[in-house]
């Protein structure tokens, strides 16, 4: 089974604490029936909670007059429903407070965009590296090295989910770097570093020369051990908050995907995930973006759009724009088309839409990755007759619900 639900989960409480109804315990014998990694889940969580210790945990639940003393009134109708759900509520909280001694390994088989849509206590940690590979060939693996090491021509110090450096060459002289005349798609031909951040992670680094650029899932930043003492040059894909020291003299060139950002000294937003398009979002500061023979100066609280050659810049919300920093992706009158790619860059899910009628609605919502992801979907699934399922392959389909 490549998804355990949160139905799921409140059926595998309750049978540990023994407060299933008939008809639940029914459904969770035919779960394990027809999904042997569901049974699997399920030993593997009564393993790794000693059955002496889960025992005294929760016998208080059975002692005289427990379930008299609770606060509130509660109907004599309503007390054995009543009584199933907090039972299963308090020995959540006993179970947390097990584990917080040892770790847990539930669903350590499960693949990582399985363990991805699972509350934060049954998920697994298994990032993808952030990788820097150095312009000698080296690969450095962020995830596992931290401190400060020297590392081919760097001297890096990897702290806190962010990088810094100084070179351990001297600064070289001027470079044949790319002229601003010639094709802004060639990136500079000096030796390059190049830090990767995968999906469903991001990433800070700051630059030699004090700039700071913080990374979105699958980007990736191309940049020299030392500048030139005349200009300074990176290369970016993806997705990318920009703070660029100002050096009067050195100008700031960012080479993108068929144009190239020319600074001065700024904070803006950079966006190349869609194909072909450009994004860039002054915050203040100046910049001016350049795509063929076209180059336009973009004002601040603007965000100017390059696509096929032509670029155009209207206000923007900061908010909107910006909220990815925060860990967090607004959608106000968005398709599924805009929501799959978020996905796809922040928890490594594949989508699928069942019923094409679909691609016509428009959904208002928050994507928090600091949220389990079943509790966006659920709300989206509240407010509208979407439904929503992963497959046996970990793919997210979308379809209607029954009416």
């Amino acid at each position: 089974m490549a998804h355990i639900s949160d139905h799921h989960q409140y059926l595998f409480l309750g049978k540990l604490t023994h407060s299933l109804s008939p008809e639940e315990d029914q459904e969770l014998q035919e779960l394990f029936a027809h999904d042997d990694q569901a049974l699997e889940a399920y030993n593997e969580l009564v393993r790794q909670l000693p059955e002496e210790q889960v025992a005294q945990s929760f016998s208080h639940l059975d002692s005289p007059g427990f379930w008299e003393n609770l606060p509130g009134q509660i109907s004599e109708q309503q007390t054995l429903v009543r009584q199933s759900k907090i039972r299963r509520t308090i020995a959540l909280s006993s179970i947390i407070s097990l584990l917080a001694i040892g770790s847990w390994l539930f669903l350590a088989h499960h693949n990582r965009s399985d363990s991805r849509n699972l509350s934060p206590l049954l998920a697994t940690a298994n990032h993808p590296a952030i990788e820097l590979k150095l312009a000698d060939g080296t690969t450095v693996d962020l995830n596992t090295v931290q401190g400060n090491l020297k590392k081919g021509q760097l001297v890096i110090n990897n702290h806190d989910h962010a990088l810094s450096y100084q070179s351990a060459e001297p600064a070289s002289g001027p470079a044949s770097g790319t002229n601003l005349g010639e094709n802004p798609a060639t990136p500079p031909p000096t030796r390059m570093n190049t830090l990767s951040v995968p999906v469903a992670m991001d990433y800070k680094i700051t630059l030699g020369d004090g700039s700071e650029i913080w990374l979105n899932s699958a980007s990736s930043l191309s940049f020299p051990s030392s500048f030139t003492s005349e200009k300074r040059e990176i290369t970016l894909t993806g997705e990318a908050w920009c703070k660029i020291a100002p050096h009067p003299g050195q100008p700031f060139i960012i080479h993108l995907p068929d144009n190239t950002i020319e600074v001065t000294g700024t904070e803006f937003n950079v966006n190349t995930y869609t194909p072909n398009t450009v994004k860039v979002a002054l915050v203040n500061g100046g910049v001016n973006l350049l795509s063929g023979a076209n180059k336009v100066k973009v004002n601040p609280g603007f965000q100017a759009i390059s696509k096929a050659g032509a670029i155009n810049q209207a206000p923007f919300e900061e908010r909107k724009v910006l909220c990815w920093r925060k860990g967090m992706f607004i959608f106000e009158a968005s398709g599924l088309d805009e929501l799959s790619p978020v996905l796809a860059r922040w928890y490594g899910i594949k989508t699928q839409l069942d019923n094409p009628t679909l691609a016509n609605k428009k959904f208002f919502g928050v994507l928090d990755k600091n949220r389990p992801l079943n509790s966006f979907l659920d709300d989206l699934k509240s407010i509208s007759d979407m439904n929503y399922y992963f497959d046996n392959k970990g793919v997210l389909h979308f379809t209607t619900q029954p009416h």
